[in-house]
C-alpha cells in the first residue's frame, strides 16, 4: 500500500508539473541569438578583416567553433572598448559634436547581441551564408605609384629618405579621392608623408638632383612647396573623401614620399613603399590638404608642467613618471587668402609610450553653428593603430577655423618599465632602463600633435575652352605662411 500510495503521489506531481509547463515534449525557449543570424553578421562587419586566416590578429573568429571558443574574450574585450581598435572617447571633458565616418565600434545592441548568444548556449541557428568582410584596401585604384628602386635602412638611428613618384596625369589636372600607402618592410616604416611638388625651377632641380623613384636622403631637406597630401601612420585606414571634396593634383607636378624609417639596430632588405591613388572625373566643391599643429617645445605655446625642471616649460617626459602630462595652446596665424577654412579630419600623432592625446579649439566667440569652444578630438593613444578620424558631417558643417582661434593640446605619456610600450622602446635602442624622453624625431623622441584634414572652397570649375586656375596654398605642416 505504501508503495502504491507513493506511486500514485508521484504520478500526481508530475501531471502537476506538467500542467505547470506546458505539454510534455515541449522544445526548450528559443535562443535569443545564433551563430548564422545574429553574430556572424556583426563579426564580419567589425573583426573578421584582422580576425582571419593570415590576418593581422592572433586568431581567427571566422567560423562557428572558432568564435565559440573565444566568446568570452570577445565579450571581455568589446565591452572594454579595447575591440575593435578605435582609440577616439568621448569624455567628460573633451566630447566631439560630431561622431566619425565607419566608427567600428559596437552598438549597445550589438553588444547585448553578443551577451546574448553566450548567455543562451551559443547557438547555431539556421545554416547560411557569412557575410562577405568589408575590405580594408582603397577601392577603385586609378594607378599605383612605386620606387624603381629600394632603400636598405639600417643602423640603430632612425632615418628619413624621400622618392620623388610621378602620379601620372600628364597636362590634365585630377582630382585625387583616394590615396592609401602600402608599407613594403612593415617592421620599419615608421609613418610616410606625401607632398605635392608643382612643376617650375625648384621640381626641376628636385628631378635633376635625385631622378624619379629613387631614394634620397632628405633628413636635413626642406621640400619645395610643402603641400601635404596626407600623413600616412601604421594602423590607418585607406584616406578617402567623396567627390565633393579632393586633393588637385596639377599639371606636370609630382608627389614626393618621405618615408620615416625605424631600423632598430637591425640590417633590412631594400624598401619599396608604394602607394595606391584614386582619381575622380569630378571637379569637387571643396580642396582638401593636411595641416599639423602641436610639438612646441619652449613658451609661450607651451605651457607649465608638473616635471619642468628650473620654473621654465620644457618638453621632456621623464623617466620612471607614469603620467607624464604637457599642455600647448597655438594660435591661428594670418591665413592669407584662404577664406571658409574648415576641419574635415583629425589625425593625433605622439611616438610609442603615449597614453592620451586630445584636442579643442577656441574661438573668440561663437561663429555660425560653431561654439566658442568645442572638443575636437579626444582619445587613448596607441603607437600601432593609429587612425584618421573624419568627421561624419556634411561640408558646410563642419568646424571652421579662422585668424586668432586657439587650438588646446594636451598629451599624457607613461614612461615606466610597466608600460609594454617602453619596454619595446628601450629593446630597440639597446637600453636597459627607462631614459628622458624630450620632443624630437627619432622613435625613441616623443610628439604631441593633431594633424587635421583642411577643406577649403575650389575654384570654380573652368569652362570647356579655359585653362584651370588653381592655386596651392604655399603653407607648412603648421599652416605658417612659407612666402
Amino acid at each position: 500500500m505504501r508503495i502504491a500510495t507513493g506511486s500514485i503521489a508521484v504520478a500526481s506531481l508530475a501531471s502537476l508539473l506538467i500542467a505547470c509547463t506546458g505539454a510534455e515534449g515541449d522544445d526548450p525557449p528559443a535562443a535569443r541569438a545564433t551563430w548564422y543570424q545574429d553574430v556572424a553578421p556583426i563579426l564580419a562587419n567589425r573583426c573578421m578583416s584582422c580576425h582571419q586566416d593570415g590576418g593581422i590578429a592572433p586568431f581567427p573568429l571566422t567560423d562557428f567553433a572558432s568564435a565559440k571558443e573565444n566568446a568570452e574574450r570577445i565579450l571581455i574585450q568589446t565591452d572594454a572598448g579595447a575591440m575593435p581598435p578605435f582609440d577616439a572617447r568621448e569624455e567628460a571633458d573633451c566630447t566631439p559634436r560630431f561622431g566619425w565616418v565607419d566608427d567600428p565600434r559596437l552598438s549597445a545592441a550589438e553588444k547585448a547581441t553578443l551577451h546574448a548568444w553566450v548567455e543562451d548556449g551559443h547557438a547555431l541557428g539556421k545554416v547560411a551564408d557569412i557575410p562577405a568582410i568589408p575590405s580594408s584596401e582603397l577601392p577603385n585604384v586609378t594607378r599605383t605609384l612605386t620606387p624603381v628602386e629600394g632603400f636598405a635602412t639600417a643602423g640603430d638611428r632612425d632615418q628619413f629618405f624621400c622618392y620623388t613618384l610621378d602620379p601620372g596625369n600628364g597636362n590634365q589636372v585630377a582630382w585625387l579621392t583616394g590615396l592609401q600607402v602600402n608599407p613594403d618592410i612593415t617592421e620599419v616604416v615608421h609613418h610616410a608623408v606625401i607632398f605635392e611638388v608643382q612643376a617650375g625651377a625648384e621640381l626641376d632641380k628636385l628631378v635633376a638632383d635625385h631622378g624619379i623613384g629613387r631614394p634620397f636622403d632628405c633628413s636635413q631637406q626642406q621640400i619645395p612647396g610643402n603641400f601635404v597630401v596626407h600623413i600616412w601612420t601604421p594602423g590607418n585606414q585607406p584616406m578617402q573623401t567623396s567627390s565633393d571634396i579632393a586633393v588637385p593634383i596639377l599639371p606636370q607636378s609630382k608627389l614626393v614620399m618621405q618615408v620615416h624609417y625605424h631600423p632598430a639596430g637591425t640590417a633590412h632588405a631594400p624598401d619599396r613603399t608604394s602607394i595606391d591613388v584614386r582619381y575622380s572625373p569630378v571637379w569637387p566643391k571643396k580642396m582638401y590638404f593636411v595641416a599639423a599643429f602641436g610639438n612646441a617645445f619652449q613658451a609661450p605655446e607651451l605651457l607649465p608642467g608638473p616635471n619642468d625642471r628650473g620654473g621654465v616649460p620644457e618638453f621632456l617626459i621623464p623617466k620612471n613618471v607614469p603620467d607624464h602630462r604637457e599642455h600647448m595652446r597655438i594660435t591661428i596665424p594670418n591665413l592669407g587668402d584662404l577664406t571658409d577654412v574648415r576641419l574635415f579630419s583629425a589625425n593625433p600623432h605622439m611616438h610609442l609610450i603615449g597614453t592620451h592625446i586630445s584636442g579643442t579649439i577656441e574661438r573668440p566667440a561663437a561663429r555660425g553653428d560653431d561654439p566658442r569652444q568645442e572638443c575636437l578630438a579626444n582619445g587613448g593613444w596607441n603607437f600601432d593603430w593609429q587612425r584618421t578620424y573624419t568627421y561624419d558631417a556634411p561640408l558646410d558643417k563642419l568646424p571652421t577655423v579662422q585668424q586668432g582661434d586657439v587650438i588646446d593640446i594636451k598629451c599624457s605619456w607613461d614612461n615606466t618599465i610597466e608600460n609594454p610600450f617602453v619596454q619595446r622602446m628601450l629593446k630597440d635602442a639597446n637600453l636597459g632602463t627607462p631614459i628622458d624622453v624630450p620632443l624630437g624625431e627619432q622613435t625613441t623622441n616623443e610628439m604631441c600633435l593633431e594633424i587635421f584634414g583642411i577643406a577649403i572652397p575650389a575654384p570654380p570649375a573652368p569652362l570647356a575652352h579655359e585653362a584651370p586656375a588653381i592655386k596651392l596654398p604655399r603653407w607648412g605642416l603648421n599652416m605658417q605662411a612659407l612666402d
